[in-house]
């Protein structure tokens, strides 16, 4: 999920570890209603509260919901999808929940979708390939919820549980579509005078069809729910779940302490306060890897020396990442070199290696023709004369970009480029961010949670020319080749062809440095363990935009 964009969060392709023509209704554990009957009845009920310091801010069917891990999970919550997220080390098979069964054509491109046959909206009206017919044609072919592998052109209804959907083209078992596992299923007989239109519904009542429903909102402070007690798939545990929003990491953590939230939805828990939260019986404390990716943008459509990727290898030869480890992160993170997790076996293992080198670095521009030709201790650019001075863009709210800006800006001047501090509110910060053809920015400190595989395949868009026009492309970086080879990741027939492409793909970022990657941190997860048992803390914690399983699966003491 986009940890910081306030569009298109957390979506991203869904792939399949083996081909195959039918999938049987396989369950996850603790998802399924055949699990939940083997579960003590004595479990049940609760309210579980989970503090956000980024808010959700609509109710609509707006993709903008997939902005925050909030937004994430009400969808996941609220509403039903194809599929469910796997938990590891299952990554790469399918877990079916609205759709049990599919078959494909020989040509990959007509797809037989079969979906249970028992779920209801909570307004108790079944829910119907009526429904999903009109989901994908009325709101997954919008352009703000297009994907990576989002290619339907038409369905076709054949009975009441069975439809034949038509893509543009071939899409092969072997990479699933993404948006089956977040993207929500919605109502026809609710939306359909909006058919037009669907994200202008207001969307007040949230009816859907998932294990939870909607009790109450307040936009900007919180979101109620109380659980399905007739969910097709069983009901959970708890009986109500608040998801409320800090305004800032201390006063959630305060909340925390004193048994106000019992976890963090979508931070860690400040690395100065580990030894003081780990003392408390009541909080199980757990540090695992993380889903953020820290890096640095750099605005290629603005006229600047920025578009010399000598430029930008300078740049990022002379930033200490250590430091930023060490002094920002107090040593919970590592260096990183791509978007693929180095503990994917789809990580390139060798990659270029920028290093700290200011002394390399200097000689590199040195040999460009950027030099100090005016004697202010600024290098100049060659062709214009105009110093090498950028604007580093940062969000107020994140206080570890701020320090990684802080530190860049301090390392820069020692190859002769000049930085401008901008701290930012958040909000100012996405319309400078997301749109570089604004010119509103040189560089920027962001960062990405793409998730492991198979889940993060959207974070390609990230990078391709289509990303421009629809928010995804901070950078500005056109690449008609590199566009070519995320168009190919849905297609491909095996793991070996996939894992040629993204090393192709992890190549060229390295090569090009739309963005340069700074640092993983690790997530500090904490939790209350007074009231419930049955946590589920995996990468990014136990509460994230794909993990929901904690609060399907948690249950009282």
């Amino acid at each position: 999920m986009k940890e910081l964009k306030q569009s298109q969060g957390t979506r991203g392709g869904y792939w399949l570890l083996a081909l195959v023509l039918v999938l049987l209704f396989v369950s996850v554990a603790g998802f399924t209603g055949g699990a939940r009957e083997e579960k003590a009845e004595e479990g049940y009920g609760g309210k579980m509260v989970i503090g956000f310091n980024q808010p959700m801010e609509t109710l609509s069917l707006d993709n903008s919901n997939m902005w925050s891990n909030w937004g994430c999970l009400y969808f996941l919550l609220v509403y039903d999808t194809f599929e469910h997220f796997n938990l590891p080390p299952d990554y790469f098979s399918l877990s079916p929940r609205i759709i049990k069964s599919y078959e494909t054509s020989d040509e990959q491109t007509t797809w037989t979708i079969h979906i249970v046959e028992n779920a209801k909206w909570h307004d108790g009206k079944p829910l119907t390939a009526e429904d999903i017919k009109f989901t994908l044609e009325k709101l997954y072919m919008l352009p703000q919820w297009q994907d990576v592998d989002m290619k339907v052109e038409s369905a076709e209804i054949i009975d009441d549980y069975t439809l034949k959907v038509v893509n543009s083209g071939p899409l092969t078992t072997t990479n699933a579509p993404g948006w089956w596992s977040w993207d929500p299923v919605v109502p026809k007989h609710i939306l359909e005078d909006y058919a037009d239109n669907v994200p202008e519904y207001p969307n007040e009542e949230a009816v859907g069809s998932g294990p939870f429903k909607l009790k109450e909102y307040k936009e900007g402070e919180y979101m109620w729910l109380v659980v399905n007690e007739d969910y097709w798939d069983g009901r959970p545990y708890l009986d109500e779940v608040v998801l409320r929003y800090y305004g800032n990491v201390e006063t959630m953590l305060m909340a925390l302490k004193k048994g106000d939230i019992d976890v963090f939805g979508n931070e860690a828990i400040p690395v100065q306060a580990l030894e003081d939260v780990q003392a408390d019986p009541n909080i199980k404390v757990e540090i695992v890897k993380g889903l953020k990716l820290g890096m640095l943008s750099f605005n290629l459509h603005k006229e600047t020396a920025l578009q010399d990727i000598t430029v930008r290898k300078a740049i990022m030869t002379a930033i200490d990442r250590d430091r930023i480890v060490d002094m920002v992160y107090l040593g919970y993170a590592e260096k990183y070199d791509s978007w693929v997790y180095t503990e994917d076996p789809q990580h390139h293992p060798n990659l270029p290696q920028y290093d700290y080198d200011p002394a390399k670095a200097n000689r590199m521009l040195e040999e460009a023709g950027y030099r100090d030709t005016d004697g202010d201790g600024i290098r100049n650019d060659p062709k214009t004369g105009a110093n090498l001075r950028f604007g580093l863009l940062a969000p107020a709210e994140y206080s570890d970009f701020v320090k990684v800006a802080t530190l860049v800006s301090e390392f820069l001047p020692e190859i002769g480029i000049a930085i401008d501090r901008e701290v930012v509110d958040l909000d100012t910060y996405f319309e400078y961010y997301y749109y570089p053809q604004e010119d509103a920015y040189d560089i920027a400190v962001g960062s990405e949670e793409p998730a492991p595989a198979p889940y993060a395949d959207w974070i390609w868009l990230m990078a391709v020319s289509s990303g421009v026009e629809t928010g995804w492309n901070a950078a500005y970086y056109l690449n008609p080749h590199f566009d070519e080879l995320v168009e190919q990741l849905t297609t491909v027939g095996s793991m070996e062809e996939r894992r040629a492409i993204l090393h192709e793909l992890q190549e060229i970022m390295s090569e090009d440095l739309p963005y340069g990657f700074l640092v993983r941190p690790k997530f500090i997860s904490a939790y209350r363990v007074d009231k419930f048992e049955g946590w589920v803390n995996q990468i990014g914690g136990p509460v994230s935009w794909m993990n929901p399983h904690s609060i399907l699966n948690a249950r009282l003491k």
